[in-house]
């Protein structure tokens, strides 16, 4: 961009904004120096371990135009020769194979987006998401109510209140995107240990709280994918009729635009699917194969995972 090659700042025109994922943050001094205006997800700073909520918050804006750069090439992977280290003395050919493969795809496969009647109605629902803090963070530190010792392991059958039974279009309305839904198997499945997430005998451990301040609140520790070392906790607030809301110990947990995967994990199998007369026994590598390669997602992934366990720290 620099040099101009191929007259590629011709591209851009005033008032575009170049919406980016983290591993461009060594050029955005270089396109801002070329006056282009860039969107990229929040960096965590020094000694930071999780996003704060409007940071979280913002990111989701981010990831969710960005997502459409992401399964194109996940497309495009499908092809073997293009999902290795692609060797120098190839390189002279690289542009005729992208040429075949990119056609074929356009040809048979199905629209990378499909119009949604609720695409409307998500983002009024976002942007009004945008400013807000997450309440239930607030109020957990606020009485101190994340001390280990409060905390004890409940069958689901003994909470003091009934836990709401939700649709997907709620669900939906919860998470905002199916990126999250489509990740909640994995976690579910981990968690209970089985992959008949319907079993009337399965075991799924969620913590109750003994401060009477927290009558409506469960907590659930959820194992990391990335890294067996460590663990989140997910909290979620609820009474019988819907959910209130939640809140998770993981980079992005304290967001309210839409949640993470380990707060959808928790709604979607308590609310849901543990409701449900048979269940999808899939194991959970094949769930995660066929989610990065799956045709038919219409919505919205993350650029990065929100587990990712790399920290990055501003420069600024």
């Amino acid at each position: 961009m620099i040099n101009n090659y191929d007259d590629i700042l011709q591209w851009v025109e005033e008032n575009d904004i170049m919406i980016l994922d983290r591993g461009f943050r060594d050029s955005l001094g270089v396109l801002k120096s070329l006056g282009i205006d860039v969107a990229m997800p929040s960096f965590l700073g020094p000694k930071q371990n999780q996003s704060d909520v409007q940071d979280a918050n913002n990111s989701r804006f981010v990831t969710i135009l960005r997502w459409i750069v992401e399964s194109a090439n996940a497309r495009i992977k499908r092809f073997k020769w293009f999902n290795q280290v692609i060797l120098n003395s190839s390189l002279p050919s690289v542009q005729d194979f992208a040429c075949i493969v990119v056609a074929l795809l356009n040809c048979f496969h199905v629209s990378m987006v499909t119009p949604s009647p609720n695409d409307d109605e998500t983002i009024r629902c976002m942007n009004s998401l945008r400013t807000q803090n997450n309440t239930l963070q607030i109020f957990l530190t606020d009485y101190n109510l994340t001390r280990n010792s409060i905390w004890n392991v409940i069958d689901i059958h003994n909470l003091v209140q009934r836990f709401p039974k939700l649709s997907m279009v709620d669900l939906r309305m919860i998470a905002l995107i199916v990126y999250q839904l489509k990740r909640a198997r994995i976690y579910a499945e981990e968690h209970a240990d089985s992959i008949d997430l319907t079993d009337p005998n399965l075991e799924f451990p969620i913590q109750s709280c003994t401060d009477t301040n927290a009558h409506d609140i469960i907590r659930i520790r959820f194992q990391s994918t990335h890294k067996k070392s460590s663990q989140y906790y997910t909290y979620i607030q609820f009474d019988p009729n819907q959910i209130l809301a939640w809140y998770c110990t993981c980079r992005s947990g304290p967001r309210v635009v839409g949640c993470c995967s380990h707060v959808a994990a928790g709604i979607w199998f308590l609310g849901y699917e543990r409701h449900q007369f048979e269940t999808n026994q899939q194991p959970s590598a094949i769930n995660f194969a066929n989610l990065h390669y799956c045709d038919s997602i219409s919505d919205y992934e993350d650029s990065s995972d929100e587990d990712n366990d790399a920290r990055y720290s501003s420069t600024r």
